[in-house]
């Protein structure tokens, strides 16, 4: 069999050919959600999931209870679809990378599974580090017997292309330059920008969807808070800066998750500046730090347009005060707040 992305495994359920055992994974749960449900809604009928879906937890699994359900043939359904979430995978293999004897079952099991019968391994809350050694063996594994179906978020020109195409079927147009403006108030995360773009198509009712509306509509991130946080620090508005920051603590935000994303905006904007200074233009960060900015191209852009009012000796000395913000947050029992503050006006002053 083979690795499958979301494009591969749309085709396979629209054409209801079903490999007998999956592994879903990825960063992008709703995604990953939405495909084990469309799974198991083209494979059960409606009225029989009683009978014919099992639905298991692989924490609490056994291998008798797994080994019984996958064998039960149908009842009115074409095939009978047994989910498991969150099966302890990397527990099958010890620290040298050998397979464990007591899992000998388990092979068994998952090799002789009936024609009639579909296995789903949904990893939900369990990270696949593809990196690591057991996990590496435990897609090669599941890929001798059946698909690995890897789930990610979908970049940034993906999910304005989504936005831009969406809009027309509730009856709106939206500009690429508004739907990337939308996705940086709101995030990148598919759920939430969902709800928030069907929350601005319903206000608009019809037509264009304007910036105002998008403003008047969605819920900002905290991450983008943060990010504007960063901006009007850089660009010397220091009542701006300190509203924001008053808003994000009466929004009961951590002093460290606020640090952390303001760090990680100068992070950026160092990055860029100092690509730049060695002739390398900011976008090729992306293939310097794919697992930062892959599919994150507007990151770069913004990075770029507000660190260049800072000199690379400027950034040696934000990003001591930010180190030195941290280690008084995590080490001493001085108010974050007041922390954060000084922060800022020793930002502000460069």
């Amino acid at each position: 069999m083979a690795y499958y992305g979301e494009d591969e495994l749309k085709k396979q359920i629209k054409a209801s050919e079903f490999s007998r055992v999956y592994l879903i994974y990825g960063n992008e749960n709703y995604l990953k959600q939405h495909y084990v449900n469309q799974i198991i809604n083209k494979t059960i009928e409606k009225d029989f999931k009683d009978f014919d879906f099992h639905n298991l937890d692989g924490k609490e699994l056994t291998l008798n209870e797994l080994a019984d359900c996958v064998s039960t043939f149908p009842m009115m359904s074409e095939y009978t679809c047994t989910l498991v979430k969150d099966f302890p995978f990397t527990q099958q293999w010890n620290k040298q990378g050998n397979r464990l004897k007591l899992n000998e079952d388990l092979d068994s099991i998952l090799k002789d599974i009936p024609e009639t019968s579909i296995l789903i391994f949904w990893c939900d809350t369990i990270e696949v580090d593809e990196k690591d050694t057991k996990w590496d063996k435990t897609l090669k594994y599941i890929n001798d017997i059946g698909i690995n179906v890897k789930i990610e978020k979908r970049s940034v020109p993906a999910l304005t292309k989504l936005l831009v195409d969406s809009a027309s079927k509730k009856n709106c147009e939206i500009s690429r330059e508004d739907a990337v403006y939308l996705i940086n108030l709101v995030g990148t995360d598919f759920s939430t920008l969902r709800n928030e773009f069907d929350k601005v198509c319903a206000f608009t009712g019809s037509g264009k969807v304007t910036r105002e509306n998008i403003d008047k509509t969605v819920i900002i991130s905290t991450e983008a808070k943060i990010f504007s946080l960063s901006r009007d620090i850089v660009n010397g508005e220091a009542d701006k800066a300190y509203a924001t920051l008053n808003n994000l603590f009466k929004l009961r935000e951590e002093p460290h998750v606020i640090l952390a994303t303001l760090s990680k905006a100068y992070v950026d904007m160092y990055r860029a500046c100092a690509i730049k200074e060695k002739g390398i233009q900011p976008r090729e960060l992306a293939d310097i730090f794919p697992s930062s900015y892959k599919g994150k191209e507007f990151v770069i852009t913004n990075a770029a347009r507000d660190g260049a009012r800072y000199t690379i000796s400027q950034f040696h000395v934000a990003l001591d005060a930010l180190s030195d913000a941290d280690r008084r947050i995590k080490s001493t029992s001085q108010d974050g707040k007041q922390i954060l503050e000084e922060l800022i006006l020793k930002l502000l002053r460069l």
